[in-house]
């Protein structure tokens, strides 16, 4: 781990400690952890040519402390992962995860801090997310840090108006990656209209700096929101974002985040489309165009999901607005077939209309897992996985395939 974290995330994990509060009750939990498990890889850099077979033993503690009264509240954690690969595909591994958030209030919720800090594996591509599947392809580490002090005004005829700030430090260690710092300001209204539904409008400046480029971005749009019930809401945010960098080039764009969500009694559904600037390891500006759906239920001994999505993901600050497309499905479910066993399943495949970097355009994934509760504090687990990269969704031949299979013991206090 690189000195300027840690430095960097004990400084984040002491200011909640340090910033005065009211002195009022806080209540404090301290959760320890380990986990201790055993992976078998039959191609653990997932090469399409020369798979390698691994054992990898794995230790990780795990330390969690949640603090909150007084007008604060915190959650930190930090685990060590060691990696120990029995055929000797490479060195010994000490890999790290770290967590902070914590917000604060003063002046009777007048004046506002929020802080957050993360630290963890990412993927180099982020239009496909590898972290879940593998311990070392395609990945690098981020540490992305956030300082945001904002004020809440009270208005007259049920308005509310918040002026704040917003700093972001971007670093990327142990592979590829795009070090960036933003600074933003923004300014939120909102008025309820009526029961459940509120008008906002909001307007936003950010500048964003990098080695390899920086950037001006001006946002600005309106919204609707109206919550019938618990689980069953409609929204609707329209706008226009504008960037100019500073090699000249410059865009604009409209802007939206359109949601409803509906729950059936026997079902919940949601859909919706929105546009976001998406934190992206290869460049300082990626405009991501989600249009997605989702159907989940809760059974009496489990639940089950399905999600389909399809997103644009448009590298502004490349030469030619580099786009990548990519429709994803997937199916998620548990069933519990004692009380103390359970039983996962999880099925999901993505297509890239162009792939970047000599991706596959296919990517299929399943997984199915057994977890056992010995004990309020112990649980085993088992579970195994298959991935597939494909240049054809029919055919497995030239691609890269993955058999993954993990026995585990976690332990809590």
């Amino acid at each position: 781990m690189k000195g300027t974290f840690v430095k960097g995330f004990l400084a984040a994990a002491v200011l909640p400690f340090l910033v005065p509060v009211p002195a009022r009750s806080a209540e404090f939990r301290l959760t320890p952890s380990l986990v201790v498990g055993e992976e078998y890889n039959d191609n653990l850099f997932q090469s399409a040519t020369r798979p390698v077979t691994e054992y990898v033993t794995r230790l990780q503690p795990n330390l969690a402390l949640n603090a909150s009264g007084g007008g604060f509240k915190t959650d930190l954690a930090y685990g060590l992962d060691y990696r120990y690969f029995a055929r000797n595909s490479r060195a010994d591994q000490f890999d790290h995860r770290a967590s902070m958030t914590g917000s604060f209030s003063f002046l009777d919720d007048f004046l506002h801090l929020d802080l957050s800090d993360t630290y963890s594996r990412v993927s180099a591509n982020v239009a496909r997310d590898v972290t879940a599947e593998s311990l070392v392809a395609s990945q690098t580490l981020q540490n992305n840090a956030l300082v945001s002090p904002y004020l809440t005004w009270h208005l007259p005829g049920s308005s509310t108006l918040l002026t704040g700030y917003r700093y972001r430090d971007v670093r990327y260690w142990g592979g590829s990656g795009v070090d960036k710092t933003e600074h933003d300001g923004y300014t939120t209204w909102s008025r309820e209209l009526s029961q459940g539904l509120v008008l906002s409008a909001q307007y936003s400046y950010a500048r964003i700096k990098s080695a390899v480029n920086s950037l001006d971005r001006h946002e600005a749009y309106l919204g609707l929101r109206y919550d019938r019930a618990a689980g069953s809401f409609v929204y609707g945010n329209l706008g226009y974002d504008w960037q100019r960098f500073d090699n000249g080039r410059s865009t604009a764009d409209p802007f939206w985040d359109i949601g409803a969500s509906r729950d059936f009694g026997f079902l919940v559904a949601a859909l919706g489309t929105k546009v976001q600037y998406a934190e992206d390891p290869e460049t300082i500006s990626t405009r991501n165009v989600n249009h997605y759906a989702t159907l989940s239920r809760n059974f009496t001994r489990g639940l089950a999901s399905f999600t389909a999505s399809y997103s644009k993901y448009d590298k502004q600050a490349l030469p030619g607005r580099d786009v990548q497309k990519k429709a994803f499905f997937g199916l998620n479910g548990r069933y519990d077939l004692r009380p103390d066993l359970g039983l996962t399943l999880n099925l999901s495949g993505d297509h890239l209309t162009r792939s970047l970097g000599g991706d596959f355009p296919y990517h299929l994934y399943g997984n199915v897992g057994l977890d056992y509760t010995l004990s309020p504090h112990v649980v085993l687990a088992a579970n195994y996985s298959y991935i597939s990269y494909r240049n054809d969704l029919a055919s497995a031949a030239g691609g890269t395939n993955v058999n993954r299979a993990i026995v585990e013991m976690r332990l809590t206090r």
